[in-house]
């Protein structure tokens, strides 16, 4: 599947514990497709997700506040491309 990663790419890709995924997961920051009994997760989730903890980090913020954030900027970037 292109695209998309597993748990364990996942967890690489954001410098954090498989357990820190699945609680994100769990939160709801993440919606994984589930096939064959494992779950993927689009590069979309993990670039926005990836941004919104970097951000969070940075900012010393409130994770649901930076994804928020992440979330309206590329909504205002795909907006802005729409009107070219």
């Amino acid at each position: 599947m292109a695209d998309y990663y597993t748990l364990e790419q996942l967890s690489v890709k954001l410098c954090i514990s498989e357990a820190e995924v699945e609680k994100l997961e769990a939160r709801g920051f993440l919606q994984p497709i589930v096939k064959d009994g494992r779950r993927f997760y689009s590069a979309r989730q993990a670039y926005r997700l990836r941004a919104a903890l970097q951000l969070a980090r940075k900012q010393k913020m409130d994770l649901e506040a930076a994804y928020m954030q992440v979330g309206a900027r590329r909504l205002h970037q795909v907006s802005a491309s729409g009107d070219r």
